[in-house]
């Protein structure tokens, strides 16, 4: 049974001065710490979704029920703050009761950029009006380096069953031999990769192999690594293990043509004799005449 498609994100981005922007500071010195909190529920609602909400009775609702001690009246009251103040994208709130923003969206597409399903175009920022415009322009960024040649839009795949844990395989070899406080959109990156080699956590186990011998421990080292091998078409773990046992015999090969043996240091450098004062070489020339002649007596 194919799994469902994810809409949202598992996590998003949250800055560690959120609280000391002008906007959140704003809403903290008119609602107090209940303001901050309906930021961060609003926030979670939205990256939950997608990268939009529509504020309507039901959102309002959900939210109510998370937010103790808030009133439907306080909640309302702090969204249009958040609208008037541009937090959230007026024109999509006054049109469409869209929350949404610039930068929510760029977040958005940033941790989505691996997933094989078709981007959504609804409710983009600086986009065509038409809610299916299928261009998005400067004001929000694009998704990047999406492969299209890769995706066929007309067929929608189906994904095995145990396709999450092979995703857990290659994300948890990663902590245990990388990094064991990894962000969160790494690991979702290393999920992705999994899937765009259909499953196959081995090949990506393999990769972080290899950076490792390399002396490497970062994520883009990791990536440059599996783009060459999606490039050279090594799909399964037998053509990726086929491919390092080449490399490095290739490598050894090369550094055992480029080794110079060095020589000894009593051979390269010979010790010289010592000096020879001329009594001493006067007295050593005596007795080898003795010697010689005894030798003729």
């Amino acid at each position: 049974m194919a799994r469902p498609i994810k809409n949202g994100l598992d996590y998003f981005p949250l800055d560690v001065d959120i609280f000391e922007d002008e906007k959140i500071e704003a809403i903290a010195g008119e609602f107090g710490i209940k303001g901050e909190l309906a930021v961060i529920k609003l926030l979670c609602a939205v990256y939950k979704k997608g990268y939009f909400v529509v504020w309507n009775d039901l959102t309002r609702a959900t939210l109510l029920k998370r937010l103790p001690g808030v009133s439907k009246e306080l909640l309302d009251q702090i969204v249009n703050r958040l609208v008037t103040w541009g937090f959230f994208d007026e024109s999509l709130y006054n049109s469409a009761k869209v929350l949404t923003s610039e930068n929510i969206q760029a977040n958005f597409f940033e941790a989505t950029k691996r997933r094989k399903s078709p981007k959504p175009t609804a409710y983009l920022i600086n986009a065509d009006n038409n809610e299916q415009a299928t261009v998005v322009n400067a004001g929000i960024k694009p998704q990047s380096k999406v492969k299209e040649t890769k995706v066929n839009k007309n067929i929608v795949s189906s994904e095995s069953s145990n396709t999450k844990h092979s995703e857990n395989n290659a994300v948890l070899y990663w902590i245990n031999q990388v990094n064991p406080a990894e962000a969160p959109f790494i690991t979702q990156s290393i999920q992705h990769w999994v899937n765009d080699f259909k499953g196959q956590d081995e090949i990506v186990i393999l990769a972080i192999d290899d950076m490792l011998k390399n002396g490497a421990r970062n994520y883009k080292y990791l990536e440059k690594i599996l783009k060459s091998w999606e490039a050279a078409k090594l799909d399964t773990p037998e053509k990726v293990a086929n491919h390092l046992a080449g490399h490095y015999h290739k490598k050894a090969q090369r550094q055992q043509r480029g080794r110079v043996t060095k020589l000894p240091d009593y051979i390269s450098n010979p010790p010289k004799p010592p000096k020879i004062s001329p009594e001493k070489e006067a007295e050593i020339k005596r007795k080898m005449a003795e010697f010689c002649r005894d030798d003729d007596q």
